[in-house]
């Protein structure tokens, strides 16, 4: 399968030398938005530079477009290269707005390509691992969940984009939206939330930002999840708790930054029927051990058609992100509507 990446960026570099180490992918072009960065990646065998991403488009050999550029440019990005007949891996959030979402939602179901949002924390041993053991049955039925990410500030991108409200979208969206997916993950359930209330506070460097909040959703059961991300933190810290009718479940993710490989985490599960916790053994677990293996499905799940998370099921946790953003401005309770 030949690749065409557009973004050369710190995480578009993390793509490239990925796809690099696959043998069934071809790294075979890399749109570059400065020249700089286009004579770093002229450098790699094989692969050609382009400043302007309509050369890929038109590209008869390239199958798939890996879309790693700022967060405003999603959109339309992934519609032109629908509209070119490619298939398309989507980073996350898959748009600044919520109609630029409902276009890459409604552009993926007209088409017969592959559309795939990058959510690769679904392919975790650890995140996925609690996802399957309340598939089993090991805790009950979840009644709440408490999840605290403590982090450095962002980094600014290239061109200080992330630092940007226009192109970023907001701090909500940019890393946020990954955990309340994975706590919509667990909660399925219970269905889709139906209010959520939300506080935080703006950036002190006044980009209209929230660079810390905390936000609580609410089921039609009576189940609640909660979730507070602090940017005003040193390396990268991720806690979990849920509990569940009949058991609980903690872990911990620790590094110094959250690209890391050699992180500290953990999975302590207190199994239904028991009063004791046991550690669950994981593998290895981090973003770009994750990041592989939804590449590496690639191979698989093009020709099935068959994305690990598709552009609808993306939707919900980019609109609950947006409301988040809605209930802090607003300064009440949001009441979730889903028809």
């Amino acid at each position: 399968m030949r690749i065409a990446l557009i973004g050369y960026g710190a995480w578009g570099r993390v793509h490239a030398q990925v796809i690099a180490g696959i043998p069934e992918l071809t790294l075979a072009a890399i749109v570059c938005g400065d020249e700089e960065l286009a004579a770093a990646a002229v450098a790699l065998p094989g692969v050609r530079a382009h400043r302007d991403y309509d050369a890929i488009l038109r590209d008869p050999s390239i199958d798939l477009i890996d879309i790693v550029t700022p967060n405003h440019l999603h959109a339309d990005m992934t519609i032109a290269a629908l509209a070119a007949g490619k298939h398309v891996l989507l980073e996350k959030p898959m748009a600044t707005t919520l109609a630029d979402a409902r276009r890459v939602v409604e552009a993926a179901e007209r088409s017969d390509r592959y559309v795939g949002v990058g959510l690769q924390l679904h392919t975790s041993r650890q995140w996925g691992r609690i996802r399957d053991l309340i598939a089993e049955g090991a805790i009950g039925r979840p009644r709440s969940a408490n999840s605290l990410l403590f982090r450095r500030p962002f980094r600014g991108g290239a061109a200080n984009w992330r630092v940007t409200g226009g192109q970023v979208g907001s701090w909500i969206l940019e890393e946020a939206v990954h955990y309340i997916d994975l706590l919509l993950l667990y909660f399925q359930g219970s269905g889709l939330p139906v209010e959520l209330s939300a506080d935080g506070h703006l950036s002190p460097l006044g980009q209209g930002m929230h660079d810390s909040f905390i936000c609580t959703m609410r089921f039609a059961d009576g189940a609640y999840a909660s979730f507070s991300q602090c940017l005003g933190g040193f390396e990268h810290s991720l806690v979990t708790e849920i509990a569940g009718t009949e058991g609980a479940i903690r872990t911990t993710w620790t590094g110094a930054s959250d690209r890391t490989p050699t992180a500290n985490f953990e999975l302590k599960l207190r199994r239904a029927g028991s009063t004791d916790a046991e550690i669950v053994s994981i593998e290895k677990s981090g973003e770009v051990y994750e990041l592989e293996e939804q590449l590496r499905r690639l191979i698989t799940d093009v020709p099935r058609r068959a994305p690990l998370v598709s552009a609808r099921a993306a939707l919900p946790s980019q609109v609950i992100c947006l409301e988040i953003e809605r209930a802090i401005r607003e300064r009440r309770a949001i009441t979730l509507d889903w028809s």
